[in-house]
C-alpha cells in the first residue's frame, strides 16, 4: 500500500498485502503500470469507501470485471477496483432474467445457466467480464436471434461518482434513463456497476439436437484461401439462428502440424439439425470437402461452445484488437487481409498465436430492435464483422503490429466502399479515432452524460475528448 495515501482506514480490509501495490493481472500488459492501490471490494459499501479514498487522494478509478479490455490504461494515479468478489448469479425463471454480479465472467455465467437449462447470449470467450461486454454493446453469435447484449439487458445496479447506489432501467426517467441508455453500449467510465439484470431463455426452446449446438467445420491449408473465402461469401446473409466464421490461425501445439497456418470455415446453428444441414449444405459438397484437411460435424453443449478458445485467455504479454463492421466484402479484400496476417505472423514469431477472423450474422433482428432506441449501438445493419487479435510477448513486436492492424482494416474496408467506418466499443485500441465507434453527435451526447454523472472525472473513460 502506498504510504503517501490518506484515509485508508476505511479500506484496509480490502487490501491483499501481497498484491496491493503490484501491477494487476490482466489479459494484456500494454499500458498497465503499477497503480497507487488495488482494492477488492466485497459489498457496495466497500465500493463507496473506495470511491471516497480515490477522491481525497486525487486518484482515478478503474473498475475491472474480467481484466480483458486491451484499451484500459492503469498508471500510478489509478485506484484499481478488482470486482472479482461480486460473483452472484441469481436465475429468476418466472421473470426470465438473471442477476449477474460485476465480477462474473462469461464462462461462469454460461455454465451456471446451462445447469438449469437456460442460456443468455454471450461472446466467443469464457474469460471476459459479462458487465464489460454489455457496456460495450455485446456482440455475440446469437445476435441474429436476440439482438445485442445491450438490447436484452433489463437493468444496472450502480454506485455513482457521488456515492449513491441506484438501479437504472428502461423504466427510469430523467437523468437516470439517460444513464441507462449510455450504459447500453458506451458505459465505460460512468459508474461502478455492481450487477446487471439481463434476459435468459430456455435452451429447449431452440429445438437443437440433444439440446446441443450443431456445428460444421472445414479446415483448409492457407494455400486454399481462395476456396475458403469464396465459400464464406457464398454463405452470406445467414439465417438468424446461424453464425459463420472464417478464421486464420496457426495449428495449435500438440497437433501434427503445429505452427502451420490454416484457414477454418466454421458454421454454428442454434436450432434444429435439419435446418442446419439445409442452410449449410455447401459445406458437404464433395469437391469442397476434398480440398479440406479436415471436415467435422459436431454437436456441442451450449456451455462448452467457447471451450476450444480457452488457450487464448492466458493473462500477460501484449495484446490488442482491431475490428471493423462491414455491410459487404469481396474475395480480393479477404485474400489481401489474410496475406497481411500470414506475412506479419511469419515475420514476428512471438505473434503466431494472433488470429484473424471474419464472421457473419443476420442483422435483421438487431436492426429492428434499434429503431427508435436511444441505446449506444451503431451500425446495426451490418452482417459482417472482422477482428484482428494481435497476441505477442515483446513490446517492440506490438509496436510493429500496430501498422499491420491499420493496414488490415484498410484492406477489408476496400471491399465495402462508401460506408461510414464502424467498429466495436469493446474493440477500442490506443490511438483509434473514436468516430469509428459513434458519430460526432453521439460522442457529444455521451460526453454530456459523463458531465452529468461524473463531472470531476473520478472514473477512467476511453471517451474523454
Amino acid at each position: 500500500m502506498a504510504s503517501s495515501l490518506t484515509g485508508l482506514d476505511s479500506v484496509k480490509h480490502l487490501v491483499n498485502s501481497d498484491v496491493s501495490t503490484e501491477r494487476p493481472s490482466r489479459w494484456s500488459d500494454t499500458n498497465i503500470e503499477q497503480p497507487a492501490l488495488i482494492l477488492t471490494p466485497k459489498t457496495e459499501q466497500d465500493v463507496q469507501a473506495a470511491l471516497h479514498v480515490a477522491k481525497i487522494n486525487d486518484l482515478t478509478i478503474v473498475a475491472s470485471g474480467g481484466g480483458h479490455g486491451t484499451f484500459v490504461t492503469v498508471n500510478p494515479k489509478t485506484l484499481y477496483l478488482d470486482m472479482k468478489e461480486f460473483k452472484n448469479i441469481e436465475l429468476n425463471k418466472e421473470k426470465g432474467t438473471v442477476r449477474v454480479g460485476g465480477g462474473v465472467v462469461t464462462g461462469e455465467l454460461s455454465k451456471t445457466l446451462a445447469k438449469d437449462g437456460y442460456y443468455t447470449p454471450l461472446p466467443n470467450s469464457n474469460a471476459v467480464g459479462v458487465v464489460g461486454c454489455v457496456i460495450g454493446g455485446g456482440n455475440t453469435p446469437l445476435n441474429g436471434l436476440h439482438g445485442w447484449m445491450a438490447d436484452i439487458v433489463v437493468s444496472f445496479r450502480v454506485v455513482t461518482a457521488a456515492g449513491d447506489i441506484l438501479e437504472v432501467s428502461s423504466s427510469s426517467t430523467g437523468k437516470e434513463l439517460t444513464l441507462f441508455n449510455a450504459l447500453c453500449g458506451a458505459g465505460h467510465g460512468l459508474s461502478v456497476i455492481t450487477s446487471i439484470e439481463t434476459s435468459v431463455y430456455p435452451i429447449a426452446d431452440l429445438n437443437m439436437p440433444e439440446g446441443k449446438v450443431w456445428t460444421r467445420s472445414l479446415v483448409f491449408p492457407i494455400s486454399a484461401i481462395d476456396t475458403a473465402a469464396q465459400l464464406f461469401l457464398d454463405l452470406l446473409r445467414p439465417p438468424p439462428a446461424a453464425s459463420i466464421t472464417l478464421l486464420g490461425m496457426r495449428s495449435p501445439p500438440g497437433t501434427p502440424a503445429a505452427g502451420v497456418p490454416i484457414v477454418v470455415l466454421g458454421y454454428s446453428y442454434f436450432g434444429p439439425a435439419e435446418e442446419a444441414e439445409k442452410h449449410a449444405s455447401l459445406l458437404f459438397q464433395e469437391d469442397l470437402v476434398g480440398k479440406a484437411i479436415m471436415a467435422t460435424t459436431l454437436l456441442v453443449p451450449m456451455e462448452n461452445i467457447n471451450d476450444k478458445l480457452d488457450p487464448l485467455n492466458t493473462h500477460g504479454g501484449h495484446k490488442a484488437i482491431a475490428s471493423c463492421r462491414l455491410e459487404k466484402t469481396n474475395i480480393e479484400a479477404i485474400k489481401n487481409a489474410f496475406q497481411l496476417w500470414l506475412s506479419v505472423t511469419t515475420k514476428y514469431p512471438d505473434s503466431q498465436k494472433s488470429p484473424l477472423a471474419l464472421s457473419s450474422l443476420n442483422s435483421t433482428k438487431p436492426t429492428e430492435l434499434g429503431q427508435g432506441s436511444a441505446k449506444f449501438v451503431e451500425g446495426r445493419n451490418r452482417d459482417i464483422s472482422a477482428q484482428i487479435v494481435t497476441i505477442c510477448q515483446k513490446e517492440e513486436t506490438m509496436a510493429a503490429l500496430t501498422g499491420f492492424m491499420d493496414d488490415t482494416v484498410a484492406e477489408l474496408r476496400k471491399g465495402d466502399p462508401g460506408v461510414v467506418p464502424r467498429s466495436f466499443p469493446n474493440n477500442l485500441r490506443f490511438g483509434i479515432n473514436l468516430e469509428e465507434m459513434f458519430d460526432r453527435e453521439r460522442l457529444a451526447e455521451l460526453r454530456e452524460v459523463k458531465k452529468l454523472w461524473d463531472a470531476d472525472g473520478l472514473f477512467w473513460s476511453p471517451f474523454e475528448a
